[in-house]
């Protein structure tokens, strides 16, 4: 009997952990998302549009990209990640409590440039390098909500999906720039912003105890409930 030399254990044991892997990140990543989820649903903390806007429409293409380019982990990450994007977005909207300022225009702007760059270009590298400069300036609003006004956030999405990038990042199997950069960009980027916003609540809660006024800077002209643009 004749066993063919191409038939190699080890590499079929390797092949079944990056599948697994493929499968375990984008899971790890929804379930940071669901309770920001929740908690926009029920009207406890108040998403930027703006951000979720962006994101969702960068990683609805980087998954048409990821996919058509047989970079099968990265593709479930942000298959996942666009599905959770779109459904906050909706109930942010539906809530009715948002609001649009020249931060949330201009980093969209920018955004959407970083987007046109990317789609107009036929270098895969560019490409990758875009859509991370579409999602950073995507995160600008959330950063800004998260400093000035952190109970209107929730740290749990973006460390938990900077988890699920890393472990999808070890799913690849082919390391290179177009196949690992966006989750290596997300696995790092993420729990900077998660832990950010973590910092700024623990703050004004001390405030809190205190009996200090909390460091609340809405924009001029921007309520609490409702929708206004300014």
């Amino acid at each position: 009997m004749v066993i063919s030399s191409t038939w190699d254990p080890s590499e079929l044991g390797l092949r079944a952990v990056r599948t697994l892997l493929t499968i375990v990140g984008p899971c790890i990543s929804a379930s940071g998302f669901l309770p920001y989820m929740l908690a926009t649903f029920r009207g406890t903390i108040r998403p930027r549009v703006a951000s979720w806007a962006t994101w969702s429409l960068v990683t609805g293409i980087a998954t048409v990209a990821a996919f058509s380019d047989g970079a099968y982990a990265s593709g479930a990450l942000t298959a996942v990640a666009t599905a959770c994007e779109l459904a906050i977005l909706g109930f942010a909207l539906h809530k009715g409590q948002w609001t649009y300022t020249w931060i949330d225009g201009s980093s969209q702007g920018i955004s959407l440039a970083g987007m046109v760059g990317w789609l107009s270009t036929s270098n895969a590298i560019w490409a990758i390098v875009f859509s991370i400069i579409a999602d950073f300036f995507g995160a600008v609003p959330t950063f800004h909500n998260g400093w000035t006004a952190p109970q209107d956030e929730n740290w749990a999405p973006y460390v938990v999906s900077g988890a699920g990038a890393a472990v999808s990042f070890l799913a690849v199997k082919d390391v290179t720039v177009v196949s690992a950069a966006f989750p290596a960009y997300v696995a790092v980027f993420g729990p900077c912003l998660g832990s950010m916003i973590i910092l700024r609540q623990r703050r004004a809660r001390r405030a809190a105890a205190a009996g200090l006024p909390a460091a609340r800077e809405q924009p001029a002209g921007v309520e609490r409930r409702g929708v206004e643009i300014s």
